[in-house]
Protein backbone atom coordinates (compact mmCIF):
# COMPACT_ATOMS: atom_id res chain seq x y z
CA UNK A 1 0.00 0.00 0.00
CA UNK A 2 0.86 3.26 -0.15
CA UNK A 3 1.73 5.24 2.73
CA UNK A 4 -1.26 7.53 3.90
CA UNK A 5 -0.38 11.23 4.61
CA UNK A 6 -0.71 12.43 7.99
CA UNK A 7 -3.73 14.58 6.69
CA UNK A 8 -5.55 11.23 5.92
CA UNK A 9 -4.23 9.59 9.33
CA UNK A 10 -5.91 12.84 11.48
CA UNK A 11 -8.63 12.31 9.34
CA UNK A 12 -9.57 8.69 9.80
CA UNK A 13 -9.06 9.58 13.64
CA UNK A 14 -11.25 12.33 13.73
CA UNK A 15 -14.40 11.86 15.56
CA UNK A 16 -16.63 14.05 12.17
CA UNK A 17 -15.26 11.28 9.87
CA UNK A 18 -18.18 8.91 9.31
CA UNK A 19 -17.91 5.76 10.29
CA UNK A 20 -18.43 4.21 6.46
CA UNK A 21 -16.07 6.36 4.97
CA UNK A 22 -12.95 5.84 7.82
CA UNK A 23 -14.34 2.06 7.54
CA UNK A 24 -13.58 2.25 3.74
CA UNK A 25 -9.96 3.48 3.91
CA UNK A 26 -9.15 0.38 6.33
CA UNK A 27 -10.97 -1.88 4.12
CA UNK A 28 -8.82 -0.77 1.18
CA UNK A 29 -5.23 -1.54 3.05
CA UNK A 30 -6.43 -4.73 4.17
CA UNK A 31 -8.30 -5.28 6.73
CA UNK A 32 -10.91 -7.76 6.78
CA UNK A 33 -13.38 -6.62 9.36
CA UNK A 34 -13.12 -2.98 8.89
CA UNK A 35 -15.74 -2.62 11.80
CA UNK A 36 -13.47 -4.09 14.24
CA UNK A 37 -10.03 -1.95 13.38
CA UNK A 38 -11.87 1.56 13.36
CA UNK A 39 -13.05 0.88 17.10
CA UNK A 40 -9.61 -0.31 18.16
CA UNK A 41 -8.26 3.11 16.31
CA UNK A 42 -10.87 4.83 18.36
CA UNK A 43 -10.05 3.18 21.75
CA UNK A 44 -6.32 3.99 20.46
CA UNK A 45 -7.24 8.19 20.97
CA UNK A 46 -9.46 8.82 23.32
CA UNK A 47 -8.52 12.70 23.48
CA UNK A 48 -7.09 15.13 21.63
CA UNK A 49 -3.47 14.73 22.44
CA UNK A 50 -3.30 10.90 22.35
CA UNK A 51 -5.11 11.51 18.74
CA UNK A 52 -2.74 13.85 17.61
CA UNK A 53 0.11 11.63 18.86
CA UNK A 54 -0.98 8.87 17.33
CA UNK A 55 -1.82 10.45 13.96
CA UNK A 56 2.35 11.07 13.93
CA UNK A 57 3.22 7.44 13.37
CA UNK A 58 -0.42 5.98 11.95
CA UNK A 59 0.95 5.57 8.16
CA UNK A 60 4.15 3.52 9.54
CA UNK A 61 1.60 1.54 11.54
CA UNK A 62 -1.23 0.94 8.91
CA UNK A 63 1.50 0.17 6.24
CA UNK A 64 3.23 -2.41 8.89
CA UNK A 65 -0.58 -3.80 9.58
CA UNK A 66 -1.43 -4.05 5.95
CA UNK A 67 1.83 -6.85 5.27
CA UNK A 68 1.44 -8.89 8.75
CA UNK A 69 -0.69 -11.71 9.09
CA UNK A 70 -3.98 -11.41 10.33
CA UNK A 71 -3.86 -7.31 10.66
CA UNK A 72 -6.94 -7.57 12.73
CA UNK A 73 -5.91 -9.82 15.57
CA UNK A 74 -2.31 -7.67 15.47
CA UNK A 75 -3.86 -4.81 15.86
CA UNK A 76 -5.94 -5.91 18.28
CA UNK A 77 -2.77 -6.88 20.35
CA UNK A 78 -1.08 -3.38 19.67
CA UNK A 79 -3.50 -1.69 21.40
CA UNK A 80 -4.18 -3.80 24.16
CA UNK A 81 0.01 -3.21 24.72
CA UNK A 82 -0.98 0.92 24.16
CA UNK A 83 -3.23 0.31 26.80
CA UNK A 84 -0.99 -1.73 29.22
CA UNK A 85 1.87 1.04 29.67
CA UNK A 86 1.67 3.71 32.24
CA UNK A 87 1.94 6.53 29.92
CA UNK A 88 0.30 6.09 26.70
CA UNK A 89 1.39 9.82 25.13
CA UNK A 90 4.99 9.00 26.34
CA UNK A 91 4.46 5.34 24.42
CA UNK A 92 3.26 7.26 21.04
CA UNK A 93 5.75 10.00 21.14
CA UNK A 94 8.40 7.51 20.93
CA UNK A 95 7.11 5.35 18.43
CA UNK A 96 6.60 8.58 16.08
CA UNK A 97 10.48 9.21 17.07
CA UNK A 98 11.54 5.45 15.93
CA UNK A 99 9.74 4.30 12.97
CA UNK A 100 11.95 0.59 13.67
CA UNK A 101 9.99 0.62 17.05
CA UNK A 102 7.01 0.74 15.54
CA UNK A 103 7.87 -2.35 12.91
CA UNK A 104 9.53 -4.37 16.03
CA UNK A 105 6.08 -3.97 17.87
CA UNK A 106 3.82 -5.34 14.50
CA UNK A 107 6.51 -8.10 14.13
CA UNK A 108 6.41 -9.96 17.43
CA UNK A 109 2.87 -8.73 18.02
CA UNK A 110 1.62 -10.62 14.56
CA UNK A 111 4.30 -13.41 14.73
CA UNK A 112 3.57 -14.57 18.23
CA UNK A 113 0.26 -14.20 20.44
CA UNK A 114 2.58 -16.21 23.43
CA UNK A 115 5.37 -13.56 22.83
CA UNK A 116 2.72 -10.71 22.85
CA UNK A 117 1.58 -11.78 26.23
CA UNK A 118 4.85 -11.53 27.59
CA UNK A 119 4.95 -8.27 26.61
CA UNK A 120 1.79 -7.65 27.61
CA UNK A 121 2.42 -8.65 31.24
CA UNK A 122 5.75 -6.82 31.17
CA UNK A 123 5.46 -3.12 29.21
CA UNK A 124 8.68 -2.05 30.59
CA UNK A 125 10.08 -4.70 28.04
CA UNK A 126 9.63 -2.84 25.48
CA UNK A 127 12.56 -0.39 25.94
CA UNK A 128 14.47 -2.83 26.07
CA UNK A 129 13.32 -5.23 22.85
CA UNK A 130 13.85 -1.62 20.39
CA UNK A 131 17.59 -1.49 21.07
CA UNK A 132 17.73 -4.09 18.79
CA UNK A 133 21.60 -4.40 18.23
CA UNK A 134 22.04 -5.85 21.59
CA UNK A 135 18.56 -7.45 21.38
CA UNK A 136 20.31 -9.94 18.57
CA UNK A 137 23.74 -10.49 20.67
CA UNK A 138 24.22 -14.21 21.01
CA UNK A 139 24.74 -15.15 24.79
CA UNK A 140 27.22 -17.39 25.74
CA UNK A 141 26.43 -20.39 27.58
CA UNK A 142 28.60 -18.40 31.05
CA UNK A 143 26.52 -15.02 29.70
CA UNK A 144 23.30 -17.14 30.71
CA UNK A 145 24.25 -18.90 33.92
CA UNK A 146 25.78 -15.81 35.18
CA UNK A 147 22.84 -13.75 34.66
CA UNK A 148 20.49 -17.03 35.97
CA UNK A 149 22.64 -16.86 39.58
CA UNK A 150 22.05 -12.85 39.22
CA UNK A 151 18.59 -13.27 39.12
CA UNK A 152 18.60 -15.15 42.36
CA UNK A 153 21.20 -13.44 44.07
CA UNK A 154 20.24 -11.88 47.32
CA UNK A 155 16.69 -13.95 47.53
CA UNK A 156 16.16 -15.96 50.61
CA UNK A 157 13.09 -17.89 49.72
CA UNK A 158 13.32 -21.25 47.42
CA UNK A 159 10.02 -19.99 45.85
CA UNK A 160 10.74 -16.37 44.80
CA UNK A 161 13.99 -17.90 43.65
CA UNK A 162 11.94 -20.49 41.40
CA UNK A 163 9.52 -17.29 40.36
CA UNK A 164 12.60 -14.90 39.48
CA UNK A 165 13.92 -17.49 37.62
CA UNK A 166 10.74 -17.68 35.60
CA UNK A 167 11.22 -14.06 34.54
CA UNK A 168 14.11 -14.58 33.64
CA UNK A 169 13.37 -17.05 30.95
CA UNK A 170 10.48 -15.00 30.46
CA UNK A 171 12.57 -11.88 29.03
CA UNK A 172 15.13 -14.37 27.31
CA UNK A 173 12.39 -15.88 25.06
CA UNK A 174 11.19 -12.77 24.36
CA UNK A 175 14.39 -11.56 23.57
CA UNK A 176 14.65 -14.98 21.55
CA UNK A 177 11.74 -14.83 19.80
CA UNK A 178 11.89 -10.98 18.90
CA UNK A 179 15.09 -11.81 17.18
CA UNK A 180 13.93 -14.56 15.44
CA UNK A 181 10.71 -13.06 14.00
CA UNK A 182 12.66 -9.89 12.61
CA UNK A 183 15.30 -11.95 11.13
CA UNK A 184 18.12 -11.22 13.49
CA UNK A 185 19.17 -14.75 14.23
CA UNK A 186 19.72 -17.41 11.91
CA UNK A 187 17.82 -21.21 12.85
CA UNK A 188 21.50 -22.97 14.61
CA UNK A 189 21.62 -19.71 16.61
CA UNK A 190 18.31 -19.35 17.99
CA UNK A 191 18.23 -23.48 18.76
CA UNK A 192 21.45 -22.71 20.71
CA UNK A 193 20.25 -19.58 22.53
CA UNK A 194 17.42 -21.47 23.57
CA UNK A 195 19.48 -25.03 24.46
CA UNK A 196 21.66 -22.63 26.44
CA UNK A 197 19.18 -21.04 28.88
CA UNK A 198 17.64 -24.18 29.23
CA UNK A 199 21.00 -25.80 30.51
CA UNK A 200 21.29 -22.98 32.52
CA UNK A 201 18.31 -23.25 34.35
CA UNK A 202 18.46 -26.30 34.82
CA UNK A 203 21.64 -25.44 36.56
CA UNK A 204 19.76 -22.81 39.09
CA UNK A 205 17.25 -25.27 39.44
CA UNK A 206 19.82 -27.64 40.74
CA UNK A 207 21.25 -25.37 43.13
CA UNK A 208 17.77 -24.52 44.56
CA UNK A 209 16.74 -27.91 44.73
CA UNK A 210 20.34 -29.33 46.33
CA UNK A 211 19.54 -26.05 48.86
CA UNK A 212 15.93 -27.58 49.53
CA UNK A 213 16.76 -31.41 50.25
CA UNK A 214 19.97 -30.81 51.97
CA UNK A 215 21.69 -32.90 49.22
CA UNK A 216 25.55 -32.26 48.34
CA UNK A 217 25.14 -32.35 44.39
CA UNK A 218 28.60 -34.19 43.81
CA UNK A 219 28.41 -37.33 42.16
CA UNK A 220 25.34 -36.93 40.71
CA UNK A 221 24.80 -35.58 37.25
CA UNK A 222 21.99 -34.15 34.38
CA UNK A 223 22.53 -35.28 30.91
CA UNK A 224 20.62 -33.58 28.35
CA UNK A 225 18.83 -35.49 25.65
CA UNK A 226 17.46 -35.16 22.41
CA UNK A 227 16.88 -31.72 21.03
CA UNK A 228 18.23 -30.08 24.41
CA UNK A 229 21.51 -32.95 24.25
CA UNK A 230 21.80 -31.89 20.78
CA UNK A 231 21.38 -28.06 21.33
CA UNK A 232 18.50 -27.53 18.71
CA UNK A 233 16.06 -26.62 21.55
CA UNK A 234 12.33 -25.71 20.15
CA UNK A 235 10.69 -23.04 21.82
CA UNK A 236 7.66 -24.84 23.51
CA UNK A 237 10.22 -28.42 23.50
CA UNK A 238 9.85 -31.07 26.62
CA UNK A 239 13.52 -31.61 27.84
CA UNK A 240 14.52 -35.37 27.63
CA UNK A 241 17.33 -36.02 30.97
CA UNK A 242 18.64 -38.31 32.73
CA UNK A 243 20.02 -38.98 35.52
CA UNK A 244 23.16 -40.71 37.09
CA UNK A 245 24.84 -40.82 40.19
CA UNK A 246 28.58 -42.37 40.62
CA UNK A 247 27.42 -44.61 43.09
CA UNK A 248 24.47 -44.78 45.62
CA UNK A 249 21.93 -43.90 43.24
CA UNK A 250 18.81 -43.94 46.08
CA UNK A 251 20.57 -41.59 48.00
CA UNK A 252 19.98 -39.06 45.22
CA UNK A 253 16.77 -39.74 44.28
CA UNK A 254 15.18 -37.25 46.71
CA UNK A 255 17.09 -34.56 44.69
CA UNK A 256 16.45 -35.63 41.12
CA UNK A 257 12.71 -35.31 41.97
CA UNK A 258 13.04 -31.86 43.78
CA UNK A 259 14.84 -31.18 40.58
CA UNK A 260 11.87 -32.10 38.40
CA UNK A 261 9.37 -29.99 40.57
CA UNK A 262 11.71 -26.91 40.16
CA UNK A 263 11.04 -27.36 36.40
CA UNK A 264 7.73 -28.03 35.98
CA UNK A 265 5.64 -26.51 39.08
CA UNK A 266 2.98 -23.76 37.60
CA UNK A 267 2.79 -20.57 39.58
CA UNK A 268 1.53 -17.21 38.72
CA UNK A 269 4.72 -16.96 36.64
CA UNK A 270 4.48 -19.63 34.85
CA UNK A 271 6.22 -22.77 34.62
CA UNK A 272 10.07 -23.42 33.36
CA UNK A 273 10.09 -26.48 31.49
CA UNK A 274 8.13 -29.67 30.77
CA UNK A 275 10.05 -32.81 31.50
CA UNK A 276 10.32 -35.79 29.92
CA UNK A 277 12.03 -38.91 32.02
CA UNK A 278 11.14 -41.97 29.70
CA UNK A 279 14.67 -42.56 28.37
CA UNK A 280 16.13 -43.85 31.51
CA UNK A 281 16.52 -47.81 32.03
CA UNK A 282 13.61 -49.42 31.76
CA UNK A 283 11.29 -46.06 31.00
CA UNK A 284 8.65 -45.39 33.70
CA UNK A 285 8.86 -48.43 35.26
CA UNK A 286 12.59 -47.90 36.13
CA UNK A 287 14.39 -45.23 39.04
CA UNK A 288 14.62 -41.68 38.45
CA UNK A 289 18.79 -42.20 39.19
CA UNK A 290 20.94 -44.92 38.18
CA UNK A 291 24.11 -45.39 39.20
CA UNK A 292 27.03 -45.10 36.25
CA UNK A 293 27.47 -48.84 36.62
CA UNK A 294 24.46 -49.89 36.51
CA UNK A 295 23.14 -47.95 33.14
CA UNK A 296 26.15 -49.56 32.02
CA UNK A 297 25.36 -52.66 32.48
CA UNK A 298 21.93 -52.15 31.52
CA UNK A 299 23.32 -51.04 27.94
CA UNK A 300 25.18 -54.24 27.98
CA UNK A 301 22.38 -56.41 29.25
CA UNK A 302 18.35 -55.28 28.14
CA UNK A 303 19.13 -51.87 26.23
CA UNK A 304 17.54 -52.19 22.79
CA UNK A 305 19.49 -50.06 19.64
CA UNK A 306 16.49 -47.23 19.61
CA UNK A 307 17.91 -46.58 23.34
CA UNK A 308 21.54 -46.88 22.55
CA UNK A 309 20.01 -44.66 19.78
CA UNK A 310 19.14 -41.67 21.72
CA UNK A 311 21.80 -41.88 23.44
CA UNK A 312 23.70 -40.36 20.60
CA UNK A 313 22.52 -36.72 21.71
CA UNK A 314 23.53 -37.20 25.10
CA UNK A 315 24.96 -34.35 26.67
CA UNK A 316 26.74 -33.31 30.61
CA UNK A 317 24.07 -30.04 31.33
CA UNK A 318 24.34 -29.86 35.29
CA UNK A 319 25.61 -31.34 37.86
CA UNK A 320 29.40 -33.71 38.59
CA UNK A 321 30.90 -33.50 34.79
CA UNK A 322 33.13 -35.94 35.59
CA UNK A 323 30.51 -38.75 36.12
CA UNK A 324 28.82 -37.41 33.23
CA UNK A 325 32.28 -38.23 30.60
CA UNK A 326 32.91 -41.35 32.62
CA UNK A 327 29.80 -42.61 31.40
CA UNK A 328 29.13 -41.19 27.74
CA UNK A 329 32.57 -42.66 27.40
CA UNK A 330 32.01 -46.00 28.80
CA UNK A 331 28.89 -45.95 26.48
CA UNK A 332 30.36 -45.38 23.25
CA UNK A 333 31.28 -49.02 22.20
CA UNK A 334 28.04 -49.80 23.36
CA UNK A 335 26.25 -47.31 21.04
CA UNK A 336 28.03 -48.08 17.92
CA UNK A 337 28.59 -51.46 17.86
CA UNK A 338 25.69 -52.94 14.88
CA UNK A 339 26.65 -53.56 11.78
CA UNK A 340 24.80 -51.58 8.82
CA UNK A 341 22.08 -53.78 8.04
CA UNK A 342 21.41 -54.41 12.06
CA UNK A 343 21.04 -50.05 12.12
CA UNK A 344 18.72 -50.11 8.76
CA UNK A 345 16.12 -52.49 9.74
CA UNK A 346 15.91 -51.59 13.51
CA UNK A 347 15.78 -47.66 12.57
CA UNK A 348 13.87 -48.21 9.35
CA UNK A 349 11.15 -50.41 11.27
CA UNK A 350 10.73 -47.57 14.27
CA UNK A 351 10.48 -44.70 11.93
CA UNK A 352 7.52 -47.11 10.38
CA UNK A 353 5.53 -47.38 13.33
CA UNK A 354 5.65 -44.21 14.22
CA UNK A 355 4.29 -43.29 10.42
CA UNK A 356 1.10 -45.99 10.98
CA UNK A 357 0.35 -44.50 14.32
CA UNK A 358 -0.05 -41.29 12.64
CA UNK A 359 -2.26 -42.84 10.06
CA UNK A 360 -4.40 -44.46 12.21
CA UNK A 361 -4.97 -41.00 13.97
CA UNK A 362 -5.67 -39.40 10.42
CA UNK A 363 -2.67 -37.53 11.08
CA UNK A 364 -0.59 -38.63 7.75
CA UNK A 365 -0.60 -34.84 5.87
CA UNK A 366 1.42 -31.52 7.00
CA UNK A 367 3.27 -33.66 10.37
CA UNK A 368 6.50 -31.52 10.35
CA UNK A 369 8.06 -33.25 12.71
CA UNK A 370 7.17 -37.15 12.29
CA UNK A 371 5.55 -37.46 8.71
CA UNK A 372 7.19 -38.84 5.61
CA UNK A 373 9.87 -36.66 4.56
CA UNK A 374 9.88 -34.67 8.07
CA UNK A 375 12.25 -33.46 10.34
CA UNK A 376 12.11 -36.97 11.82
CA UNK A 377 13.53 -38.68 8.66
CA UNK A 378 16.73 -36.09 8.37
CA UNK A 379 17.29 -37.26 11.91
CA UNK A 380 16.77 -40.74 11.73
CA UNK A 381 19.45 -40.91 8.08
CA UNK A 382 21.72 -38.96 10.66
CA UNK A 383 21.59 -41.37 13.38
CA UNK A 384 21.61 -44.80 11.07
CA UNK A 385 24.61 -43.55 9.48
CA UNK A 386 25.89 -42.84 12.89
CA UNK A 387 25.16 -46.36 14.32
CA UNK A 388 26.60 -47.79 11.35
CA UNK A 389 29.56 -46.10 10.55
CA UNK A 390 30.17 -44.29 14.36
CA UNK A 391 32.55 -47.11 15.53
CA UNK A 392 35.16 -46.54 12.89
CA UNK A 393 34.95 -43.35 12.38
CA UNK A 394 34.80 -41.08 15.77
CA UNK A 395 34.52 -37.99 14.03
CA UNK A 396 30.78 -38.50 13.07
CA UNK A 397 29.32 -38.89 16.54
CA UNK A 398 28.20 -35.25 16.91
CA UNK A 399 24.63 -34.76 18.54
CA UNK A 400 23.57 -32.47 16.79
CA UNK A 401 21.82 -32.90 13.71
CA UNK A 402 23.32 -30.26 10.96
CA UNK A 403 27.31 -30.54 12.41
CA UNK A 404 26.28 -34.55 11.80
CA UNK A 405 25.34 -34.02 8.51
CA UNK A 406 28.83 -32.22 7.67
CA UNK A 407 30.66 -34.85 9.76
CA UNK A 408 29.03 -37.53 7.37
CA UNK A 409 29.37 -35.58 4.34
CA UNK A 410 33.13 -35.02 5.14
CA UNK A 411 33.44 -39.05 5.22
CA UNK A 412 31.91 -39.33 2.16
CA UNK A 413 29.03 -41.52 3.82
CA UNK A 414 26.54 -39.00 2.33
CA UNK A 415 26.79 -36.95 -1.40
CA UNK A 416 27.22 -32.96 -1.77
CA UNK A 417 23.42 -33.37 -2.95
CA UNK A 418 22.30 -35.57 -0.42
CA UNK A 419 23.81 -32.97 2.39
CA UNK A 420 22.20 -30.05 0.67
CA UNK A 421 19.15 -31.61 0.49
CA UNK A 422 19.17 -32.54 4.25
CA UNK A 423 20.67 -29.25 5.45
CA UNK A 424 18.03 -26.97 3.38
CA UNK A 425 15.17 -29.23 4.59
CA UNK A 426 16.55 -29.18 8.28
CA UNK A 427 16.86 -25.13 7.91
CA UNK A 428 13.13 -25.08 5.72
CA UNK A 429 11.22 -27.34 8.35
CA UNK A 430 12.89 -26.46 11.44
CA UNK A 431 11.61 -22.90 11.58
CA UNK A 432 8.04 -23.77 10.45
CA UNK A 433 8.04 -26.48 13.76
CA UNK A 434 8.65 -22.70 15.57
CA UNK A 435 6.60 -20.48 14.23
CA UNK A 436 3.81 -23.06 14.87
CA UNK A 437 5.23 -23.37 17.88
CA UNK A 438 5.61 -19.88 18.93
CA UNK A 439 2.02 -18.63 18.55
CA UNK A 440 0.30 -20.03 21.21
CA UNK A 441 3.57 -21.66 22.99
CA UNK A 442 1.89 -25.27 22.00
CA UNK A 443 3.95 -28.01 21.31
CA UNK A 444 2.22 -28.73 17.73
CA UNK A 445 4.23 -30.12 14.76
CA UNK A 446 1.25 -30.24 12.21
CA UNK A 447 0.26 -27.86 9.38
CA UNK A 448 -3.13 -26.06 9.93
CA UNK A 449 -5.24 -27.64 7.20
CA UNK A 450 -7.72 -23.80 6.97
CA UNK A 451 -6.11 -22.58 4.23
CA UNK A 452 -6.40 -18.75 6.20
CA UNK A 453 -4.37 -20.61 8.49
CA UNK A 454 -2.08 -21.55 5.94
CA UNK A 455 -1.99 -17.93 4.98
CA UNK A 456 -0.62 -16.60 8.04
CA UNK A 457 1.83 -18.95 9.03
CA UNK A 458 3.40 -18.62 5.25
CA UNK A 459 3.03 -14.49 6.12
CA UNK A 460 5.06 -14.97 9.18
CA UNK A 461 7.63 -17.71 6.92
CA UNK A 462 8.37 -14.61 4.97
CA UNK A 463 6.20 -15.46 1.91
CA UNK A 464 4.08 -12.73 0.47
CA UNK A 465 1.23 -12.08 -2.20
CA UNK A 466 -1.82 -13.37 -2.54
CA UNK A 467 -0.53 -17.09 -2.98
CA UNK A 468 1.69 -17.04 -0.04
CA UNK A 469 0.06 -20.27 1.53
CA UNK A 470 0.15 -21.93 -1.70
CA UNK A 471 3.84 -20.96 -2.35
CA UNK A 472 4.37 -22.21 1.13
CA UNK A 473 2.70 -25.40 0.77
CA UNK A 474 4.68 -25.71 -2.48
CA UNK A 475 8.12 -25.34 -1.14
CA UNK A 476 7.34 -27.30 2.03
CA UNK A 477 5.79 -30.32 -0.55
CA UNK A 478 9.23 -30.17 -2.76
CA UNK A 479 10.96 -30.32 0.40
CA UNK A 480 9.64 -33.56 1.92
CA UNK A 481 9.47 -34.66 -1.73
CA UNK A 482 13.53 -34.84 -1.60
CA UNK A 483 14.13 -35.96 1.98
CA UNK A 484 11.54 -38.86 1.32
CA UNK A 485 13.76 -39.91 -1.24
CA UNK A 486 16.87 -39.73 0.33
CA UNK A 487 15.47 -41.56 3.11
CA UNK A 488 14.60 -44.43 0.97
CA UNK A 489 17.64 -44.61 -0.94
CA UNK A 490 19.64 -44.94 2.90
CA UNK A 491 16.96 -47.04 5.14
CA UNK A 492 14.41 -48.97 2.13
CA UNK A 493 16.69 -49.75 -0.65
CA UNK A 494 20.00 -51.33 -0.74
CA UNK A 495 22.51 -49.09 -1.63
CA UNK A 496 24.60 -51.56 -3.61
CA UNK A 497 22.16 -51.84 -5.82
CA UNK A 498 21.48 -48.89 -7.75
CA UNK A 499 18.05 -48.30 -9.67
CA UNK A 500 17.55 -48.94 -13.27
CA UNK A 501 19.97 -47.10 -15.84
CA UNK A 502 22.19 -46.47 -13.19
CA UNK A 503 21.01 -43.27 -12.13
CA UNK A 504 22.03 -42.53 -8.07
CA UNK A 505 19.77 -41.80 -6.12
CA UNK A 506 20.80 -38.68 -4.51
CA UNK A 507 20.63 -37.14 -8.29
CA UNK A 508 17.05 -38.58 -8.66
CA UNK A 509 16.33 -36.64 -5.76
CA UNK A 510 17.92 -33.39 -6.63
CA UNK A 511 16.29 -33.76 -10.10
CA UNK A 512 13.02 -33.70 -8.13
CA UNK A 513 13.92 -31.24 -5.41
CA UNK A 514 13.76 -28.42 -8.70
CA UNK A 515 10.62 -29.43 -9.73
CA UNK A 516 7.13 -28.71 -8.09
CA UNK A 517 5.53 -31.33 -5.76
CA UNK A 518 2.70 -32.01 -8.76
CA UNK A 519 5.59 -33.85 -11.43
CA UNK A 520 6.47 -36.47 -8.67
CA UNK A 521 2.77 -37.29 -8.34
CA UNK A 522 2.00 -37.50 -12.51
CA UNK A 523 4.76 -39.63 -13.50
CA UNK A 524 6.18 -43.11 -12.60
CA UNK A 525 9.35 -43.97 -10.16
CA UNK A 526 10.69 -45.24 -13.68
CA UNK A 527 10.12 -41.94 -15.78
CA UNK A 528 11.33 -39.71 -13.29
CA UNK A 529 14.32 -41.78 -13.34
CA UNK A 530 14.40 -41.61 -17.49
CA UNK A 531 13.92 -37.23 -17.35
CA UNK A 532 16.61 -37.28 -14.66
CA UNK A 533 18.82 -39.02 -17.32
CA UNK A 534 17.57 -36.90 -20.13
CA UNK A 535 18.00 -33.68 -18.19
CA UNK A 536 21.26 -34.58 -17.31
CA UNK A 537 22.65 -34.50 -21.33
CA UNK A 538 21.33 -31.33 -21.75
CA UNK A 539 24.58 -28.53 -22.30
CA UNK A 540 25.04 -25.48 -24.31
CA UNK A 541 26.05 -27.31 -27.44
CA UNK A 542 23.68 -30.00 -26.53
CA UNK A 543 20.38 -27.95 -26.61
CA UNK A 544 17.70 -30.68 -26.39
CA UNK A 545 16.81 -34.33 -25.88
CA UNK A 546 14.25 -36.22 -27.55
CA UNK A 547 12.59 -39.72 -26.30
CA UNK A 548 9.88 -41.21 -28.58
CA UNK A 549 8.12 -44.85 -27.28
CA UNK A 550 6.40 -46.58 -29.16
CA UNK A 551 2.34 -47.47 -27.47
CA UNK A 552 -0.79 -49.47 -28.41
CA UNK A 553 -2.66 -47.86 -31.65
CA UNK A 554 -0.33 -46.22 -33.51
CA UNK A 555 0.43 -43.94 -30.12
CA UNK A 556 3.68 -42.66 -29.02
CA UNK A 557 4.61 -41.56 -25.59
CA UNK A 558 7.60 -38.73 -26.27
CA UNK A 559 9.49 -36.89 -23.72
CA UNK A 560 11.35 -33.47 -25.19
CA UNK A 561 13.74 -32.20 -22.25
CA UNK A 562 15.47 -28.83 -23.11
CA UNK A 563 16.26 -25.13 -22.39
CA UNK A 564 12.90 -23.21 -21.34
CA UNK A 565 13.13 -21.07 -24.09
CA UNK A 566 10.34 -18.25 -24.53
CA UNK A 567 7.73 -19.55 -27.05
CA UNK A 568 9.80 -22.48 -27.39
CA UNK A 569 6.76 -25.16 -26.46
CA UNK A 570 4.46 -23.16 -28.30
CA UNK A 571 6.76 -24.01 -31.50
CA UNK A 572 6.94 -27.51 -30.74
CA UNK A 573 3.10 -28.36 -30.57
CA UNK A 574 2.70 -26.60 -33.67
CA UNK A 575 5.51 -28.77 -35.47
CA UNK A 576 2.96 -31.52 -33.87
CA UNK A 577 0.07 -30.04 -35.68
CA UNK A 578 2.02 -29.63 -38.62
CA UNK A 579 3.38 -32.93 -39.34
CA UNK A 580 -0.04 -34.43 -38.60
CA UNK A 581 0.14 -35.80 -35.40
CA UNK A 582 -2.52 -35.24 -32.52
CA UNK A 583 -1.33 -34.12 -28.96
CA UNK A 584 -3.70 -36.15 -26.92
CA UNK A 585 -2.48 -35.60 -23.45
CA UNK A 586 0.83 -33.53 -22.18
CA UNK A 587 2.29 -32.46 -19.45
CA UNK A 588 4.76 -29.56 -18.68
CA UNK A 589 7.05 -29.11 -16.12
CA UNK A 590 10.25 -26.70 -15.81
CA UNK A 591 13.07 -26.02 -13.05
CA UNK A 592 12.82 -23.76 -11.23
CA UNK A 593 15.18 -20.33 -12.52
CA UNK A 594 18.15 -20.67 -13.64
CA UNK A 595 18.15 -24.23 -13.93
CA UNK A 596 17.55 -26.20 -17.13
CA UNK A 597 13.80 -27.49 -18.23
CA UNK A 598 12.28 -30.01 -18.45
CA UNK A 599 8.96 -30.92 -20.47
Amino acid sequence: MKPLSPETCRRLLSPTLSQAEARGILSFIGFADSRAAYRSLQRMSQDAPTRAALSQFLPKLLQSLSSAASPNRTLVSVERFTRSVPNRLSLYRQLSDNPRAVEILVTLMAGSQFLSEILLRNPEYFKRLIQHRELAQAQTPLDFYTKTKAAITNIAAPEEQLNALRRFQRWQLLRIGASDLLGLLDLITVTAQLSHLADALLKGCLDIAAQQTNTNPQGFVVLGMGKLGGQELNYSSDIDLLFLSRSNAAAYERLGKRLIDTLTQVTAEGFLYRVDMRLRPWGKMGALVTSLDGHVKYLQQHALLWEKQALIKARVIAGDEAVGQTFLRRAQPLIYAYSADVARADVRAMKTRIEETLAKRGRDWGEVKLGQGSIRDIEFITQYLQLAHGDAHPEIRSPNTLQALSSLLAANFISPDEYRILSDGYTFLRPVEHWLQMMHFRQTHTLPKDPVAINDLAHRLGFQGRKAGENFLARYQQHTIAIRLVYQAHLEEKLTAPPPDNKAPDELADHLARLSPDYAKSFSRRDIQRHAFLARQIAPDNLVEVEAIPLEDHRWQVTIVGYDYLGELSMICGLFFVHNFDILEGQVFTYRAGERGSG
